[in-house]
């Protein structure tokens, strides 16, 4: 299997994913490591899939540009220096285009994101569908909950 956006494996997506979330938190829930994964999934059938625009999302997990900055800004400084203790990683040295190579950062942008938002990941499968749905690809988005499934069905 061919793999993009700097990974090499599957087992390079869990890996990322546990450490991001042994970092920055599970959820309350302990599901959040789940919901990188999946959303790897939806995005970009968990790297396997080369977006051919190039310029839509970035990375493995499709950042959109907007929300990049946003999450950026409003990250606690607490966070901010719990990913440069634990990756080395200054986050306000770190541009959108970084996200394109380097699966690590496009996973702790995504936890980040999810972190600025009250609702609790759901533990269910389906429920976390809705979520993704709901706060990360948006009424704007093209993605339906459907597609999260069926992408991520194809790891189960």
């Amino acid at each position: 299997m061919k793999y993009f956006y700097g990974l090499t494996s599957h087992d390079d997506l869990v890996t990322f994913s546990k450490r991001v979330c042994d970092c920055l938190g599970h959820g309350k829930n302990h599901s959040a490591v789940d919901l990188l994964i999946e959303t790897a999934g939806a995005e970009t059938v968990r790297g396997t899939f080369e977006d051919p625009t190039k310029f839509a999302g970035m990375g493995l997990t499709q950042f959109d540009k907007m929300p990049f900055q946003d999450v950026k800004d409003r990250t606690s400084k607490a966070n901010k220096l719990k990913i440069f203790n634990t990756f080395g990683i200054h986050l306000d040295h770190v541009v959108w285009e970084h996200l394109r190579y380097s699966p690590l950062l496009a996973l702790i942008m995504t936890r980040l994101k999810y972190m600025l938002i009250p609702e609790h990941i759901p533990p269910d499968f389906e429920d976390r569908a809705r979520y993704w749905k709901k706060h990360y690809n948006t009424i704007a988005g093209k993605g339906t909950e459907e597609h999260y499934i069926y992408q991520n069905m194809k790891f189960m």
